[in-house]
């Protein structure tokens, strides 16, 4: 955990000590501290909100406005930088040894230039380029503008190994930048390597087509007469033997079909196989190939039929088989591990409610329905537990874990089918659509039941606050997630009043 009032007096005492009064200012601004609830997705916590505190006189009590801004600007980054796009002045804090030992400037009075002659000391050499394009001034104000979010994957070489690194950038009016840079190295490889398994299993699946390895039926086949010659390939001793002359290819094939094609790809492979449908696969491709589960020696085994329209023969085509079930197994095997994996990074560990993490990835998902205007349900519900403070420094954080999982058994009833994040330690997200959303009133009326019920018998309560998608007004999540939360916070206010 980054100690965040360390951080401010490291970012108040380098302002000071280089005389950035516009810092400085800054920081005791009340619209500045008001604007960072604008860099939600910058600072990757959409379950951040700043709560603002106001004395007798109605002015934020300055220590807390310390605190807030360093909590903000730090949070699930491991560096984080401020930098005046007037003055090119900058100051950063780094909460990573590794990103330490880069001995790069934390704070100075020309940004891109310290930054760009860092780049080739500090930067994969394939990624160089980018970075040196990226870390223009015109460049990122042009990315940054009208309130865009820019995002920038590359390599920073932490000790000497190149590590996958999610940079953000949003602009704070028109001058002020803030930057964020995260660690995501271990789901970016585990993505790479997923792709590249994926890319040598049908690699290999190819190269066994093209030199008959596996092949286990062949057939050469007269498409004028349907007449055909069947040929069986043995792989040990690498050679090719007509077996069988027939007739009628197209129904002898449906006969057999019925017999040993697995059943769930029947109605598939008999469709493929349709002299009609067949031949106006080739009339655009010279080549068809399908997969299909045939049964062999009593087991469903996945095999792979190819069909090449012969150039030079217009009267015949050649269908050949070859078992791919090894290679599928595999593929399906690196799938499923990788799926697995690709669960658990999106999911809580405590709730098995999903992630901040997963909840990125569904944003960027839902923005771009909400610009294509293909969403038309959509409502949005932020949950903040009460009194888990208390319950944490009074009884400890195992009974704190049990009443956020009490928390998570409420909100998993009520909205049983929604999505649920969960993105902070006691702030929950949930995405209501379908059944839900079309019976969401009486779902807000039993989770206010149960705070009243839960009240009296001094369990766990939950502030709630909701807000629907407004198809006219709304151009992004974000925007409903705010309405969510202002309601939320006058919800919690209520149930500790009441």
């Amino acid at each position: 955990m980054i100690d965040s009032a360390l951080f401010l007096n490291e970012l108040l005492t380098r302002a000071q000590k280089n005389s950035n009064a516009s810092i400085i200012n800054k920081l005791k601004n009340v619209e500045f501290i008001n604007s960072l609830n604008e860099t939600t997705e910058l600072l990757g916590s959409l379950g951040f909100y700043l709560k603002d505190k106001y004395d007798s006189d109605n002015k934020l009590d300055q220590h807390d406005i310390y605190i807030k801004i360093a909590h903000a600007l730090v949070r699930n980054f491991f560096t984080t930088y401020y930098i005046n796009l007037n003055t090119g002045m900058y100051v950063g804090y780094s909460s990573s040894e590794d990103y330490n030992t880069l001995k790069i400037e934390t704070n100075g009075s020309n940004f891109f230039k310290d930054v760009n002659r860092n780049i080739p000391n500090t930067i994969y050499k394939d990624d160089q380029e980018l970075l040196f394009k990226t870390f223009q001034k015109n460049y990122l104000i042009n990315e940054t503008n009208e309130g865009k979010i820019f995002k920038l994957r590359y390599r920073l070489l932490l000790n000497n190994n190149p590590t996958y690194i999610l940079l953000s950038a949003i602009r704070i009016g028109d001058n002020d930048l803030i930057v964020g840079l995260r660690n995501i190295d271990e789901i970016a490889k585990k993505e790479i390597e997923y792709q590249n398994t994926i890319q040598e299993s049908l690699t290999y699946t190819n190269i066994a087509l093209a030199l008959s390895i596996n092949y286990f039926g062949v057939f050469y086949v007269n498409i004028k007469t349907d007449d055909y010659e069947r040929y069986d390939v043995d792989n040990q001793r690498q050679t090719i033997e007509k077996i069988e002359d027939g007739k009628d290819f197209f129904y002898v094939s449906t006969i057999h079909a019925k017999k040993y094609v697995y059943k769930d790809d029947l109605d598939k492979f008999s469709y493929a196989l349709r002299k009609e449908n067949l031949l106006n696969e080739l009339k655009n491709n010279h080549l068809f190939n399908m997969e299909y589960r045939q049964i062999i020696n009593g087991i469903p085994t996945y095999v792979s039929l190819k069909v090449v329209n012969l150039l030079n023969d217009s009267d015949h085509i050649v269908i050949a088989m070859s078992n791919i079930d090894m290679l599928k197994k595999k593929e399906n095997e690196y799938r499923k591990q990788f799926e697995n994996e690709r669960h658990l990074a999106r999911t809580d560990g405590l709730t098995g409610c999903y992630n901040k993490n997963y909840l990125i990835e569904f944003e960027t998902e839902i923005n771009e329905k909400i610009k294509n205007k293909t969403i038309k349900e959509l409502s949005v519900v932020l949950c903040d537990i009460n009194d888990l403070k208390i319950i944490n420094d009074t009884l400890g954080h195992e009974c704190g874990d049990k009443y956020i999982l009490d928390a998570t058994n409420i909100i998993n009833s009520t909205f049983n089918e929604s999505l649920i994040f969960r993105i902070g330690g006691d702030e929950f997200l949930i995405i209501i659509h379908g059944n839900d959303y079309k019976k969401r009133n009486n779902l807000f009326k039993k989770l206010i039941d149960s705070n009243i019920k839960n009240k009296k018998e001094k369990k766990v309560v939950i502030a709630f606050g909701y807000s629907d998608y407004d198809s006219i007004k709304d151009s992004s999540l974000n925007e409903i997630i705010k309405r969510a939360d202002k309601l939320m916070y006058v919800n919690k206010k209520e149930l500790k009043n009441n």
